[in-house]
């Protein structure tokens, strides 16, 4: 998909996801072979070394940091108001590459991110950058609640790439008519009838 992306000359910035891909030395690999920065989500376990050449597990890494070394951060919106964080950046031996700490202000539950940052972006934008996962995640729940997303018996991928098109298109047009009658207007949904009335008209 990404090959298929930069073939089309697609732009874009980041590549993101959880830890099931940020895992993925594959992955990872051909990201940075293609100078794609990313930031990934990664498990409690992952290794990290530091600056000084320190190696160890990456969730003992927080308990050596300075209260002043969290940002309290939101990353982004959810269906109940802003995600906001405690992050702070755990930085490698690698200048090229750095890891991010996220802590739940809540009951202090901590997640990992591995981030691939050749441009030198700032703390701001990798935490940006981590948090539009959700937004994405969302919008892929709301297709099969809403538009059939999920709901397909194929085997073909030409089949299932059409049922997903049509899923997704969907989805759009549900988007656009919530978004119009939160503005007030019928456009969708009426056409100018006789008289000046209005009558039902077809999408």
């Amino acid at each position: 998909m990404i090959r298929r992306m930069r073939a089309a000359g697609l732009p874009f910035a980041w590549f993101t996801a959880d830890e099931e891909f940020g895992q993925n030395p594959g992955l990872r690999e051909y990201l940075e072979g293609e100078g794609i920065a990313y930031v990934m989500a990664v498990p409690k376990n992952t290794s990290l070394t530091d600056p000084s050449g320190m190696k160890g597990i990456i969730s003992g890494f927080p308990a050596r940091l300075k209260p002043n070394d969290w940002q309290r951060r939101a990353c982004g919106i959810g269906t109940k108001g802003f995600r906001v964080y405690d992050w702070a950046l755990l930085i490698s031996d690698d200048p090229d590459h750095q890891y991010m700490a996220r802590r739940s202000i809540d009951d202090g539950e901590l997640a990992f991110y591995h981030c691939y940052n050749p441009r030198r972006e700032g703390f701001g934008e990798l935490v940006r950058t981590a948090g539009s996962r959700w937004p994405v995640e969302e919008c892929s729940g709301a297709g099969k609640n809403e538009a059939g997303l999920d709901n397909y018996q194929v085997r073909l991928y030409h089949a299932w790439y059409r049922h997903i098109t049509m899923s997704m298109l969907a989805l759009a047009f549900l988007a656009v008519a919530r978004a119009t009658a939160q503005k007030g207007s019928r456009s969708l949904w009426t056409t100018p009838g006789a008289g000046g009335d209005e009558s039902p008209g077809r999408t």
